[in-house]
């Protein structure tokens, strides 16, 4: 597959995901019993770090295909963009904390780091909405 193949079809995929996150977003803990909120906050997290790891890939494309830069890790994609202006500085931190996030929840689970995150995936969504307008 050609890259800007490869690029229209992962930007479209990256596009449904934070669609999905922000339906996901919108749910709510009402009438639910504690596994069921449990739940939701899992479906939630899930989402998110879906879409992390979709955003660092199609943004590795985006600097790859567009500006001949080749990045292999989230950091490093992250502040090739901000270099070349792609992104702001406020945009490249949010992007920075959605990797340092999605490192926390998958690396050791501690429910009060997890819930630090969830509460931080208001902030998240909307650095994903910000990448899309980017990309």
């Amino acid at each position: 597959m050609e890259l800007s193949e490869k690029y229209i079809l992962e930007l479209n995929n990256f596009h449904k995901a934070v669609n999905s996150f922000e339906a996901a977003m919108d749910a709510t803990f009402e009438n639910l019993n504690s596994v069921g909120e449990d739940l939701i906050k899992n479906g939630k997290i899930q989402k998110f770090e879906y879409c992390a790891e979709l955003a660092w890939k199609i943004s590795k494309i985006n600097v790859e295909l567009f500006h001949g830069v080749i990045s292999n890790s989230p950091k490093s994609v992250y502040k090739t963009m901000f270099q070349l202006a792609i992104i702001s500085e406020s945009e490249y931190l949010a992007l920075i904390k959605t990797i340092e996030d999605r490192n926390l929840l998958s690396h050791i689970y501690k429910e009060s780091m997890y819930l630090e995150v969830f509460d931080r995936l208001p902030l998240h969504l909307l650095a994903f909405q910000w990448l899309i307008a980017k990309l």
